[in-house]
């Protein structure tokens, strides 16, 4: 192998390394906002649906009805009545 040969694989291997790198770091950096946009999402529809679990209980222990209830939150009755019975079992905390 002559100089110019071994230059020229040498120069092949830097582009390889280099573009390897380049995809790495593009992946992270992607994946990285990927997630960061679901777990802001996931975030979002927990606190939903802890505001709606506080409601609920709220409601219920003034004495609202079911279906006015889930006419409020807009839920099916049947879920209103298990969300009932397990915000009556495990409260949610008021804030």
């Amino acid at each position: 192998m002559g100089i110019e040969e071994a230059i020229i694989q040498e120069l092949k291997a830097q582009v390889m390394r280099e573009g390897r790198n380049t995809g790495i770091q593009k992946g992270l950096e992607e994946g990285l906002e990927e997630g960061l946009e679901e777990g802001l999402k996931e975030g979002l529809e927990k606190g939903k649906w802890q505001k709606t679990r506080l409601f609920v209980f709220r409601a219920d222990r003034k004495g609202v009805s079911v279906a006015d209830i889930a006419e409020l939150v807009d839920l099916p009755e049947e879920e209103v009545e298990a969300l009932i019975q397990e915000v009556r079992l495990s409260p949610p905390e008021e804030h």
